[in-house]
């Protein structure tokens, strides 16, 4: 599932990004925009409630010990799950630059854990003797640990909330009708 949304995640941010410099592209991103804008603040939020229920499943289930640095991805993505899920009920896209700042936060922390587990020799003032944040307690298809995953999870949530737009012509164009 991670390893589908991290790619879902970086596909839309090319797509994005490649929208910039095509007049087709660029037409073809903002009718998708107004047509899912509403699904993808609800997907943004269903994700995070994914990440958030799959870290309390590997403390409290697996017994495995969540380390500084998994803590504070803990403290980003737990609220990120009801605030979003909560604005995409509200159709409140005021969400979007709060969500953006702290799942682009939790993508950088999610990094420097990441290449933490890759070089162990570094020295971190995160790490102890009592929760290392070098241990790999999963390791999918030899690559894919417990913060790649969670780094899948920020960036879908960041593409998501980037492709999000509250901007509806149809619906300014029948207010500009009334007027």
């Amino acid at each position: 599932m991670s390893l589908f949304s991290g790619f879902l995640g970086a596909g839309l941010l090319a797509f994005i990004a490649a929208s910039r410099n095509s007049e087709p592209l660029a037409e073809k991103l903002l009718e998708l925009r107004n047509e899912h804008s509403q699904g993808a603040l609800f997907l943004a939020g269903f994700v995070a409630l994914f990440c958030m229920m799959a870290s309390l499943y590997l403390s409290d289930v697996a017994h495995f010990i969540p380390c500084k640095l998994c803590w504070y991805q803990r403290i980003i993505m737990y609220p990120l799950a009801f605030l979003l899920l909560f604005a995409g009920f509200r159709s409140d896209f005021g969400i979007r630059v709060y969500g953006l700042a702290l799942s682009g936060f939790g993508a950088f922390i999610s990094i420097y854990h990441y290449q933490l587990q890759l070089n162990p020799d570094q020295h971190s003032p995160f790490c102890s003797a009592f929760e290392s944040c070098t241990v790999q307690f999963l390791n999918v298809f030899d690559f894919m640990s417990i913060p790649l995953m969670a780094l899948m999870g920020f960036v879908f949530i960041f593409a998501l909330l980037l492709f999000a737009n509250e901007s509806n012509p149809e619906g300014d164009s029948v207010n500009n009708e009334e007027e």
